[in-house]
């Protein structure tokens, strides 16, 4: 089932929208499926559409939760099957970032929106199995207390407020398990849930960093395609690389949430609203770790190596797709950069950096798309995708050749060896995996 008819035009779905604003809600929910109804729309909840799907996720929720000691993560489970029969996600949602001691996390639910791309606000079911480090979580305590202090750094203008809850746990995690939406196309190495505005502004989010997914892809994708595309080979790090997804994540909750007259950033940048966003996570990333690294948990790395790590993985994100939320933010970083001439072309067709100056270039770039968030018309946004969201033929050149290079990484999960047997599931055998 897709989320809207065939043969509905976006310029229907609007005028549609706009003619009949007591539907609005419904038919813009993450959370249905557009139909034609009598002479306009219907929207049909999910509980409904996939009713038969839902209910034997829900019921195998309840079933592992029956066997599970832990009390919060047992109530959890419930409270989440509950939600796949209901809809009522964000109740779930807020029990899962209230869930901060378990040795596990379990992530499933209609979640992203990069699946429409007609109004951008439609979510897809993903799950994820996901063995908690809390050793390695407990290391970065410094940077999850610093959260006030980067949200003042990443501006709300133009009377554009954040959704700042009272929670924002960092969870170091391997994943054990992926499926849906969570396993189809480009892997997420990171994640930073719940979307929803009100759970984020009345209870927080968590940032779930995928330690064995980001090795993987450091050092089979982005480690490699900079080393190919960079003049200076051999500066990439995967602890800044590991750093530079952190602060993505923890950015993604900071800067404006809702514009001035109320209405969610999401909502009114619509479908232009995930390659800003993405492009405001990625690029606000980077502003943290050029002017606080060495302060509240950040470490100091070296200009050379910070700037190769960041440029280098561009290139491999570039290839996920103009059409690709995260490949668009990433065409919007180097266009930014390339006109900024941070970024040049050698004679040799390598591409060589020069960051004097950057930090400001970086920092200019972040408040032009928190203004869009803040302001930004349907029009000024497309405008400025359509100036720096599409590839250079240097570019294209470039990413032509780098055909025998992996575009990402297709985990085998050893839990399935597991499966269909009545038997404790031996978390050891993940170890350094």
């Amino acid at each position: 089932c897709s989320f809207y008819p065939a043969d509905a035009a976006r310029e229907e779905l609007e005028a549609y929208l706009a003619a009949h604003p007591e539907q609005d809600e419904a038919l813009r929910s993450p959370y249905t499926v557009v139909r034609r109804g009598g002479t306009g729309f219907v929207a049909v909840p999910y509980r409904e559409v996939y009713a038969q799907e839902l209910g034997r996720a829900a019921a195998a929720l309840r079933r592992a939760a029956a066997k599970i000691k832990h009390k919060g993560l047992r109530s959890y489970l419930d409270v989440r099957a509950s939600s796949l029969l209901d809809d009522r996600h964000p109740v779930a949602d807020e029990a899962w970032v209230r869930l901060i001691d378990s040795p596990l996390e379990v992530v499933i639910g209609p979640f992203e929106v990069y699946d429409d791309g007609v109004l951008g606000v439609k979510a897809s079911y993903e799950a994820m199995l996901l063995a908690v480090n809390a050793e390695a979580g407990r290391n970065l305590a410094a940077i999850e207390a610093a959260l006030p202090t980067f949200a003042a750094s990443i501006l709300c203008p133009s009377g554009s407020r954040p959704a700042l809850g009272g929670m924002a746990p960092i969870v170091v995690v391997d994943e054990l398990l992926a499926a849906g939406d969570g396993y189809a196309g480009i892997l997420a190495s990171a994640f930073n849930l719940p979307n929803d505005p009100g759970v984020r502004g009345n209870v927080g989010w968590k940032q779930v960093m995928i330690r064995n997914v980001m090795r993987a892809k450091f050092d089979t994708c982005s480690k490699v395609i900079a080393d190919r595309v960079l003049a200076e080979q051999g500066a990439t790090s995967f602890d800044a690389y590991f750093m530079f997804v952190l602060l993505h994540e923890i950015v993604h909750g900071l800067g404006p949430a809702y514009r001035a007259d109320g209405r969610s950033v999401n909502v009114a940048c619509a479908r232009h609203h995930t390659p800003i966003e993405e492009a405001k996570a990625d690029v606000g990333s980077f502003h943290l770790l050029l002017t606080m690294g060495g302060r509240h948990g950040i470490p100091r790395f070296d200009q050379r190596q910070l700037w190769s790590t960041v440029v280098g993985g561009l290139f491999r994100s570039i290839r996920f797709g103009m059409h690709e939320a995260h490949g668009r933010a990433n065409l919007i970083k180097f266009n930014w950069l390339t006109e900024h001439q941070v970024i040049k072309v050698n004679a040799a067709g390598r591409y060589e950096l020069h960051p004097e100056g950057g930090e400001a270039v970086i920092a200019e770039l972040l408040d032009r798309l928190v203004g869009l968030q803040a302001t930004g018309t349907p029009e000024e946004l497309g405008a400025f995708l359509e100036q720096y969201g599409k590839p250079t033929p240097d570019l294209e050149g470039t990413v032509a050749g780098l055909t025998d290079v992996p575009i990402d990484i297709i985990p085998i999960f050893p839990v399935y060896r597991f499966c269909g047997q009545d038997q404790p599931l031996d978390l050891s055998v993940f170890e350094g995996k």
